[in-house]
């Protein structure tokens, strides 16, 4: 299946709102580009979901360089944080699931009929992912006052 912008707009739109409400963050989206293009970002910790349809399966990946992480989740849980903890990197997932949420309704009104998925997490330091198919990634870069974080979308 192609994708289109009109495909990746609900996970922009989505995180945008997702951060305003949840973090107090302004997420600006930068111009997106297909994974290898440009030098890959390394960050610490990501929410990874499955995307899965009658039509397409993939998967979208939040990843976050640690101090954007830790930004966000001192804004979101009102403590400020200055390390990425077992208890804390629940977070991601949490941050990731409402971003599909909002963009799943969107994508069903489509016609995408998108099944519901559990994210999971990745953590570490100097973390990169790299695609396990020939399909293109999708990089949607973000701008906040905390420092930059992307979302991955792959679909096969």
């Amino acid at each position: 299946m192609q994708l289109d912008a009109n495909f990746f707009k609900p996970f922009v739109d989505g995180a945008m709102k997702t951060f305003e409400i949840s973090c107090k963050l302004k997420a600006l989206p930068q111009k997106p580009f297909l994974k290898g293009s440009q030098p890959q970002p390394e960050f610490a910790i990501a929410g990874v979901i499955g995307l899965t349809s009658p039509k397409f399966n993939g998967n979208i990946t939040l990843c976050f360089p640690a101090p954007v992480f830790l930004a966000a989740m001192s804004s979101m849980l009102g403590e400020d944080f200055k390390e990425i903890t077992d208890d804390l990197q629940d977070g991601v997932a949490e941050l990731l699931n409402i971003i599909y949420g909002q963009a799943k309704v969107v994508l069903n009104q489509q016609g995408h009929a998108v099944e519901k998925a559990i994210p999971s997490v990745i953590r570490g330091s100097q973390i990169r992912t790299t695609a396990v198919s020939s399909t293109p990634v999708m990089v949607l870069p973000f701008k906040t006052d905390a420092g930059e974080f992307h979302i991955e979308i792959c679909s096969e």
